[in-house]
């Protein structure tokens, strides 16, 4: 086995083989190589840069030349630009791209996935609290399609969302506010913030992996390692109970930390602690596990996994590649409304 297939095949291995069970056999493991050479090819050839969300399959985070949260991506790429860009991801994470870049950059994806989060926003309902609340603010999370950005005053990440939503209170007193779609991050927001709650609206949207993500899965998996410090991304359906917990001083375990995919990565790099139980999708745990290879990471649920993310593969990007399929396109005035909405944010110190 040539050495570089051998690597491939450790790393898969070691890193992947329990979060996928039966994906990676030799065989798979050597048409992915080559494959990824040819990915790589066309990559130099149509000058694009292929950028891979953290919940991505593994072979798709190993041929990106950045892995990272949504936003994350599309600064990276705003940062240093491209003429084509290949965005491994769901629909509203290549819209936030395309948003950001421009005309400047083409956005292609490998397919088109959909996100239940996304799904949930009806924009009746949208349209019905607009109307009751001609003066109210909509903070978004990022996690929304460009015509939901288009229509909020603010954007913001899990990372910043007090903070947003604290700045959208202070700057508008009085009005009401909607925070949206997830409602378990919301939750979680308005358990923190320093503003009026009475005053703060939090609409009925979750991811469904991310619902799952219970008390009782929780329960069970620190009853399994009970020494491991646990990683709770706020859109998790226990995060708003696991914080009171916490708060309170009754939970049984030890800390837990409310973070975003990347302050995970961060966290865990710098805490004392040797394993980590990591409550969001599992194509995060790989991530950790290659980057802190040195410490133990486990999913909290192996159910954890989403359909939508899973549905980019290294085969389809290899065809977008050469075929110049699935771009994104979004009309131009919603672009530049929702780029408002995103400059916002980034505005806010």
């Amino acid at each position: 086995m040539p050495a570089d297939l051998q690597i491939a095949w450790e790393n898969l291995s070691r890193y992947a083989e329990d979060l996928y069970p039966g994906r990676y056999t030799r065989d798979y493991v050597k048409f992915l190589s080559d494959i990824s050479q040819d990915v790589d090819a066309l990559a130099r050839q149509k000058k694009s840069r292929v950028v891979a969300h953290n919940y991505q399959y593994p072979e798709l985070q190993e041929v990106a030349e950045y892995v990272g949260d949504s936003l994350a991506l599309s600064n990276y790429l705003a940062e240093r630009g491209a003429p084509r860009v290949d965005f491994c991801g769901v629909l509203f994470m290549g819209e936030t791209a395309k948003t950001i870049l421009g005309s400047e950059s083409r956005v292609f994806m490998p397919d088109r996935p959909g996100c239940s989060l996304v799904a949930s926003i009806q924009p009746e309902i949208l349209d019905r609290w607009a109307t009751l609340n001609p003066d109210g603010i909509m903070v978004s999370y990022i996690n929304t399609d460009a015509l939901t950005k288009a229509r909020s005053h603010y954007v913001c990440t899990s990372r910043n969302a007090v903070h947003v939503v604290e700045h959208a209170a202070r700057t508008y007193p009085g009005r009401r506010i909607l925070f949206l779609p997830d409602k378990y991050l919301g939750a979680v927001v308005l358990a923190q913030a320093q503003v009026d709650k009475s005053l703060v609206d939090i609409y009925d949207g979750a991811c469904h992996v991310h619902a799952r993500i219970g008390e009782r899965a929780l329960d069970n998996a620190m009853d399994r390692y009970p020494d491991a410090e646990l990683l709770v991304h706020p859109e998790c359906g226990c995060a708003s109970s696991c914080m009171a917990r916490t708060i309170r001083g009754d939970w049984p375990h030890r800390q837990a930390y409310f973070l975003s995919t990347d302050q995970m990565l961060n966290h865990a790099r710098l805490s004392p602690a040797r394993e980590f139980l990591v409550a969001t999708e599992k194509g995060m745990v790989y991530r950790l596990r290659k980057e802190v290879p040195e410490k133990i990471f486990y999913p909290v649920s192996d159910d954890a996994e989403c359909e939508y993310m899973k549905m980019n593969t290294l085969e389809k990007l290899h065809d977008s590649l050469r075929n110049d399929q699935y771009e994104v396109l979004l009309d131009e005035e919603i672009r530049l409304k929702a780029l408002v909405a995103i400059q916002r944010m980034l505005s806010i110190q």
